[in-house]
């Protein structure tokens, strides 16, 4: 009997708190057949004297240093742990999260059963300090706060990913199980993106997919995100980056199927976006508003939209400048 592979691919910096949890979970796993591969980012923490206890531990972790010619990213390192993979399966996780025992056990099992290429989705929860998880982690039965997630879920890659839009939802990246050949179809993470990196990467891995299975049985556990974590960044660059990944987005869904209703779906991410950058980041907030009317050049603007939006679109860009640098002079805008 064929017992494939499974490479767990963990990019790490500066993660020293946490990465013994995530490591235990990995070691805690009802599936043996795994490699595990961690790529530093070069920490200045003690992450890496960490790395190393854990691969004189099991054999089947194996760490790594980050190429010194390759840019700096967690999105760089996965590629590389990737590179360096041979597993038929993937699972991806960062180094403060944490994954449930029987996860990859299930998991593989929910993509064997099937012929399609396909893509395992895992229930999930939050957690918030080292040390809170481990009972779940330790636990096979523990209680979750959601036992149906996924009841109302679209089973077909598009609809889910417009599902998700609609909603504004997300499903975190190590909830995922995937096969190498979907990677290798869809392509690896953008090393362009520092904001949805995840986001943009998993909807190319949903489009590749033929099928989507929802497993409310087993577990992914979150760490909810501090100062430090780079989706909390707002920063210029940041917000330009999640411009970028949601245009990325859009061309690839736009190539599966194009209509009014999914562009009036896409608009919703615009939307979204432009309440976070207002007049704080009129460059990012005025290609948002491009972008809307690439989307729907008969797009009307009205007050149900955020204000930025129907404003920004009245006065111009420059005008939108103007106004701004007027609110800071009054003091009514931080710069």
């Amino acid at each position: 009997m064929n017992i494939p592979l499974v490479s767990i691919l963990i990019p790490n910096y500066n993660k020293a708190t946490c990465l013994r949890e995530t490591l235990d979970s990995v070691l805690s796993q009802t599936y043996t057949h795994w490699e595990c591969i961690i790529v530093d980012d070069h920490s200045t923490d003690h992450s890496w004297e960490i790395l190393e206890e854990y691969e004189g531990k099991d054999a089947r972790i194996k760490i790594f240093k980050k190429p010194e010619d390759r840019i700096k990213g967690g999105s760089v390192a996965r590629n590389y742990a990737f590179e360096l993979s041979k597993g038929e399966f993937v699972q991806w996780l960062d180094s403060d999260d944490a994954i449930h025992q029987n996860k990859i056990e299930d998991q593989v099992q929910d993509l064997l059963a099937v012929k399609l290429d396909a893509v395992s989705i895992s229930n999930w929860e939050w957690f918030d300090n080292v040390g809170e998880v481990k009972g779940k982690l330790e636990n096979s039965n523990f209680t979750p706060s959601i036992k149906s997630r996924w009841k109302e879920y679209p089973k077909d890659s598009l609809n889910l990913i417009l599902w998700l839009f609609k909603n504004n939802l997300f499903i975190p990246s190590h909830s995922y199980f995937m096969s190498r050949q979907i990677i290798l179809k869809s392509g690896l993470w953008s090393d362009i993106l520092n904001k949805n990196q995840d986001g943009e990467f998993m909807l190319r891995v949903l489009l590749m997919s033929q099928q989507v299975i929802f497993n409310d049985s087993i577990y992914a556990f979150y760490r909810k995100p501090d100062s430090s974590h780079l989706s909390r960044q707002a920063t210029l660059q940041s917000y330009r980056d999640w411009f970028r990944s949601l245009v990325l987005g859009d061309q690839k869904v736009l190539e599966v199927q194009d209509s009014k209703e999914i562009r009036s779906i896409l608009l919703m991410n615009y939307e979204r976006l432009i309440k976070f950058t207002g007049l704080e980041f009129p460059q990012v907030t005025q290609m948002a508003l491009e972008r809307m009317n690439v989307l729907n050049p008969k797009i009307k603007y009205d007050l149900s939209k955020p204000f930025l939006i129907w404003l920004g679109s009245w006065l111009g860009f420059k005008n939108f400048l103007k106004l701004r640098d007027l609110l800071i002079g009054l003091k009514l805008l931080k710069h």
